[in-house]
């Protein structure tokens, strides 16, 4: 008769799929409710992908103008995707970007439960990654090459835990192929993602000391790879400062909104999630059996824990900005909050367990929906702004500026400073040069080959410059009246308003 019995059907693992399914759906289905996406800097990186793509042709304005770096520098690798990604999505690279942010949200839960997996923790705790996807510095936020590099993070610390407790040549040439793969991506990520190697490495209970140095191997070709970008780009003394902290008080109290997404109400927001936390931990019971296999590989008991406060004490030491870069120790705040889904417990009885998951799971969709919410909005009060920006001509340059219109307002969704770059995506779209790109920090993959050859105002109240001949349209919002004879009115959206520019190329002179 046994051999007749029936499989029971896996309910458990139908329930779990659908759920974590569900979730990384709707968190990623917010980049494609507007065209335009509410990031600060993201379309900086999409600019430089229109730089990598035209700087070759003659007729581009990049061409002499925009320089491509040497192929081992970060940025380079999300250049390349997006580009070759763009070609499959009829040419276009705000789709190609979108692709990759939803990818980046896939890879954040897929490298979640692999390292659960190989953790030996429950893997219903990635169910805290979900209230914390949305950050301040993901796309959110703005931050497109950073924040698309965190699903490689995670992957590190995955590959990095296999490959310390196996120690076979497929582990090891996966983790330097993610190791090296980072470091192309985003100077900060490998930081990040070597950091959390070297945190692993010293909690790793070595069987031996050769163990211990044959350990560091997949590490040496990220390594070679970073050393020659740093004694290549940072020759330059130009593009050198100094470094500098945050007072730490005035570290401790920031912490918070380097966690969460830019909206309004951050604080209790964060402190609802570590209320659900803390009832979690209280129901927890005391674990006093034998170390699981995987446990016993490690000098602690909770290897999360260790790393996020390793992250956390990275926060507070490493200097705030360093370079010509802003945000480099204040971005460890966030995979410190990461580790914490590799060290939640959950309650082992069955109706704590199931109380402490569902209050999760209804906070992870709450906020999921508030942000998809602020996406709404933001589509509605934008969409003028990009149906007017394809009305420009190929090659015309845009300008938009809101100090220039004399208000700060802010625009519905993420508060970050969503619309700052808002002129760039008539260069995504119609290949113009920017009024100014993330080209001038020198270090980046895509740089000029002199200076900016555009004015790179920064204009306030007063409108009219000599200097904005160098843009052929002008974009202001309705509420923004442009009297000057310069100005000529050609086209209006709800809320939006497109101005030709006497004296400019295409424009001609003044009458």
């Amino acid at each position: 008769m046994r051999a007749f019995a029936v499989r029971r059907f896996p309910w458990g693992d139908f329930v779990f799929v659908a759920v974590v399914g569900a979730l990384t759906a709707l968190a990623a289905s917010v980049w494609w409710i507007s065209r335009i996406v509410p990031g600060m800097d993201y379309p900086q990186f999409l600019v430089f992908v229109r730089a990598f793509q035209d700087v070759g042709d003659p007729s581009s304005p990049f061409h002499g103008t925009y320089a491509v770096g040497h192929w081992y520098m970060p940025t380079a690798l999300p250049v390349l995707v997006c580009s070759a990604l763009s070609h499959l999505t009829g040419h276009s690279i705000e789709i190609a970007g979108k692709v990759m942010l939803t990818a980046e949200y896939v890879g954040d839960v897929a490298a979640s439960l692999f390292l659960l997996k190989e953790l030996e923790r429950p893997r219903w705790a990635v169910l805290l990654l979900f209230p914390l996807i949305h950050s301040v510095w993901t796309v959110v936020g703005g931050f497109f090459a950073y924040s698309t590099s965190i699903p490689l993070v995670i992957l590190t610390w995955a590959l990095s835990v296999r490959w310390l407790r196996r120690r076979d040549l497929l582990s090891g040439i996966a983790l330097a192929a993610c190791l090296a793969c980072v470091e192309l991506w985003h100077g900060i990520g490998f930081t990040q993602a070597g950091f959390g190697f070297a945190v692993l490495w010293v909690l790793w209970r070595a069987p031996s000391w050769r163990a211990r140095l044959v350990s560091v191997l997949p590490s040496f070709p990220c390594l070679l790879l970073f050393a020659k970008w740093m004694t290549t780009t940072f020759a330059d003394k130009s593009v050198r400062a100094p470094p500098g902290w945050t007072p730490p008080w005035q570290a401790a109290e920031d912490i918070f909104e380097f966690i969460e997404p830019s909206v309004p109400n951050y604080m209790g927001r964060l402190l609802a999630l570590l209320a659900i936390l803390g009832v979690g931990v209280l129901l927890c019971e005391v674990n006093v059996g034998t170390p699981r296999p995987a446990q016993r590989a490690w000098r602690v008991g909770n290897v999360g824990l260790a790393l996020s406060l390793a992250y956390l004490a990275g926060y507070f030491a490493l200097p705030a900005n360093m370079y010509t870069v802003a945000g480099v120790g204040v971005r460890y705040a966030y995979p410190a909050a990461l580790a914490l889904v590799f060290a939640w417990n959950l309650p082992g009885r069955t109706a704590p367990r199931a109380f402490v998951l569902g209050a999760m799971l209804s906070y992870g969709v709450w906020t999921l929906r508030d942000v998809q919410g602020r996406f709404v909005a933001f589509d509605a009060e934008t969409r003028g702004a990009s149906e007017l920006i394809d009305r420009i001509w190929p090659r015309d340059t845009l300008y938009y500026s809101p100090a220039a219109e004399g208000a700060s307002k802010d625009f519905a969704g993420p508060t970050n400073k969503p619309m700052r770059e808002l002129e760039q995506y008539a260069t995504v779209r119609k290949g113009g040069l920017p009024n100014s790109s993330f080209a001038g920090y020198g270090v980046n993959y895509i740089r000029y080959v002199h200076e900016n050859p555009m004015p790179g105002l920064q204009m306030q109240a007063g409108w009219w410059n000599e200097s904005l001949s160098k843009f052929d349209w002008v974009l202001v919002r309705s509420t923004t009246k442009l009297t000057d004879s310069h100005f000529v009115h050609v086209d209006s959206r709800p809320g939006w308003d497109l101005y030709g520019v006497c004296g400019s190329r295409r424009f001609g002179p003044c009458p």
